[in-house]
């Protein structure tokens, strides 16, 4: 047997949600409305099915490790210079690689609880030493709490606005105290992965920030609005010389030949991506009354799912809808549904009154 690391033992397993085909050959169950990963529901759009099908023919050669074309259309829909741009598989392989590049022993990470799954674990890969602030009661970031709990050797903070799981927000104007507020050796990650589907009117993008500051980066995804979760893309935002040493720690040819063509073209269809947004934002609502009118407690969202916290056993309630075709996400005493197409939404409800009668 070969010799591991002796702290691997500490370190949380991402466990995501069960995919379609899985739960299919368990239970022996042909419709399935899966609402468990905070994915798009609908297809890639046509012209990017397209793109990625012509893109096939290349896949004997690396992929562009500069990610030139993508970078620069993104620089361009952001409307801020590219080397301000980082891509990555996903934000998620970029947080690991920026705890990596920030931590190691004797250093400390910050977050709130409960938020992402991937900042302990990314906090343990490194080395660091996690430290989770718990929540207010409205399960929103308890920012003066997170300040308290930076310590000398805190090299990173994590502020995931909107927040995974609970769907909760921070106004801009917190977001900007609390940064001004963290001392300048920590590093701040606001990650920004359902920032699209946001219409609260105080909210806002820590864009600007992170082009201020060189220890504020902003993380996104093309895996959610986009609908682009299969092929793994993201990036982050910040100081060029800060970025230059985030990368150390990634490795090469990171985004692949696909990733950036679907990016891409995808990025050629603003109209289409807002229509998603205000489609998303009825479904929300309309999702909010149902679990309302079935007397469910519910956590109001800004995202495009919906953090339930039901009276009785939630894992229970999760298996009896998993038993019913629908796969949702069971957290502790929540469940975390995505928000679907209609269709979806409404089986998903009746799943839930059968439950629940």
């Amino acid at each position: 047997m070969p010799a591991f690391r002796t702290d691997l033992g500490g370190v949380p397993v991402y466990r995501p949600g069960k995919p379609i085909d899985e739960v299919s050959r368990e239970l022996g169950i042909e419709e399935i409305v899966k609402l468990a990963s905070n994915e798009w529901p609908a297809a890639p759009f046509p012209e990017v099915q397209d793109a990625l099908t012509a893109a096939t023919r290349d896949l004997n050669r690396y992929p562009e490790n500069s990610v030139f074309h993508l970078v620069n259309a993104l620089a361009d829909y952001l409307n801020i210079p590219g080397d301000n741009l980082w891509m990555g598989a996903g934000s998620t392989e970029l947080i690991l690689c920026t705890a990596i590049a920030v931590g190691g022993h004797g250093t400390s990470v910050v977050f709130a609880d409960p938020s992402f799954v991937m900042y302990p674990i990314a906090a343990a890969l490194a080395g660091s030493e996690p430290i989770a602030v718990p929540s207010t009661a409205g399960l929103g970031h308890d920012l003066d709490a997170m300040l308290a709990a930076i310590r000398p050797d805190t090299s990173l903070v994590f502020v995931c606005n909107p927040n995974n799981p609970t769907g909760t927000w921070l106004a801009a104007d917190d977001v900007a105290s609390f940064i001004a507020a963290v001392p300048d050796h920590a590093l701040v990650v606001v990650d920004e992965a359902y920032c699209e589907f946001v219409t609260s009117e105080d909210y806002d993008t820590a864009i600007a920030l992170a082009l201020a500051r060189d220890n504020v980066v902003v993380a996104r995804t093309f895996s959610k609005v986009f609908g682009l979760a299969g092929l793994r893309v993201g990036y982050m935002v910040g100081q060029p010389e800060t970025l230059a040493q985030l990368r150390k720690a990634q490795v090469p040819f990171s985004v692949n030949s696909m990733a950036q063509v679907g990016a891409l073209t995808a990025l050629e269809y603003p109209d289409r991506l807002a229509e998603r947004i205000r489609g998303n934002d009825t479904a929300r609502s309309l999702l909010e009354a149902g679990l309302a009118k079935l007397g469910l407690d519910y956590i109001p969202s800004q995202t495009n799912f919906v953090l339930i916290r039901p009276d009785g056993d939630a894992p229970q309630l999760g298996e009896r809808l998993l038993q019913a075709g629908v796969i949702v996400r069971p957290m502790g005493p929540f469940i975390r549904v995505t928000v679907g197409t209609q269709d979806e939404n409404q089986v998903l409800l009746d799943a839930l009154a059968a439950a629940l009668g």
